[in-house]
């Protein structure tokens, strides 16, 4: 097992200088608030009592955005019912790894980077697992059901059988019965789950409060090293060669990974106007993606955010409201050319 470390995002850099006090309103991807973790040897998590409902057989899923650095020395507990009996997902230097049937079941496939939001999904539909990192699928493996039950607690942070925390940020963690599609996945990635849903257990969203949101399955803080974050705010914001700013108050970037796995920060291309402005991945003279914010207040009491491309590589953007204190991250996809966004809900950070 081994731990390596990745370029902090903009986003990272941002929220590392974020002050201790819930959030009041604002919606943010992470969303709202988030938990923070002091990471090993303090160790600190959410505990929520068993029941029956936390217990999948037929179907699994686990969802989360983290910001976390393994500090256990080999692996640390992301959230997980006794891995010696039942489900488990932790990340393993900079690798998701899950359990689902209990010890001896491990599957370890995904790179999470640390110091950067990452979206992370497990699912199992009764005969394959599949490990899933920003929407994206990493690996699959086959595996029989149906999967076993524990009479242990769940915690997010922590396992009774694993006890190492890692360090960083977790936020709207969701457990599921059912395996959900990469589709669904990747259509409710940057949306927070408020409201019940077929075959929805648990949204923990992690909002200065280790409340379900949608469920019976409160959770308490345990330990020590817990905390909560949220988006600091500024007067303004400068663009730079990596960072578009529009309205003087929404900081852009975008990054790229092509068909080879070469990846690289877009650039901005000089040109922009108070609304808009363009980025490039590869050349000076190749333009990529166009995107804007709107002033959507008067209508919708929101910030509206668009964009179009003109690539078919995976790229993931990210808008920043320095004012508000909320961000969004869009992705897209490699393959297919780049659908546009077209995102009239994204900031409700109004006026």
């Amino acid at each position: 097992m081994s731990n390596t470390r990745a370029r902090p995002s903009l986003l990272a850099l941002v929220a590392a200088c974020a002050l201790m006090l819930p959030v009041a309103g604002a919606e943010a991807q992470p969303f709202n608030a988030w938990m923070t973790l002091a990471g090993h040897p303090s160790h600190g998590y959410i505990e929520v009592a068993s029941a029956a409902a936390l217990n999948p057989t037929a179907g699994f899923t686990f969802e989360a955005w983290v910001n976390l650095a393994d500090t256990g020395g080999g692996c640390s507990s992301i959230a997980g019912k006794n891995w010696q009996e039942s489900w488990w997902v932790g990340i393993c230097g900079t690798t998701l790894r899950s359990y689902l049937k209990g010890s001896g079941t491990n599957y370890t496939i995904g790179t999470v980077p640390a110091g950067e939001w990452t979206h992370i999904a497990v699912t199992w539909d009764g005969a394959t697992r599949r490990h899933y990192v920003n929407g994206e699928l990493a690996g699959s493996q086959a595996l029989a059901g149906p999967l076993p039950t524990s009479a242990a607690p769940v915690r997010l942070g922590s396992d009774v059988a694993w006890q190492f925390t890692p360090a960083g940020a977790m936020d709207e963690v969701r457990l599921w019965s059912v395996a959900r599609s990469v589709e669904e996945i990747r259509a409710a990635i940057n949306q927070p789950i408020q409201a019940a849903e077929p075959g929805l257990i648990a949204v923990w969203a992690l909002d200065a409060t280790p409340e379900d949101v949608v469920g019976p399955h409160d959770g308490t803080v345990g330990g020590t090293g817990v905390g909560a974050l949220t988006f600091p705010v500024a007067i303004g914001c400068s663009s730079t060669d990596e960072i578009l700013c529009v309205r003087d108050r929404f900081a852009i970037s975008a990054s790229w990974r092509d068909h080879e796995d070469t990846t690289g920060a877009a650039q901005v291309v000089p040109f922009q106007t108070d609304e808009s402005g363009l980025f490039t991945f590869f050349a000076p003279t190749n333009w990529e993606i166009q995107v804007k914010v709107l002033d959507g207040c008067g209508l919708n009491d929101r910030y509206w955010v668009f964009s179009a491309a003109t690539t078919n590589v995976f790229y993931r953007m990210e808008v920043l409201d320095v004012e508000g204190g909320a961000n969004k991250i869009y992705f897209n996809y490699p393959g297919p050319p780049a659908p546009a966004v077209t995102d009239v809900n994204a900031f409700a950070t109004c006026p």
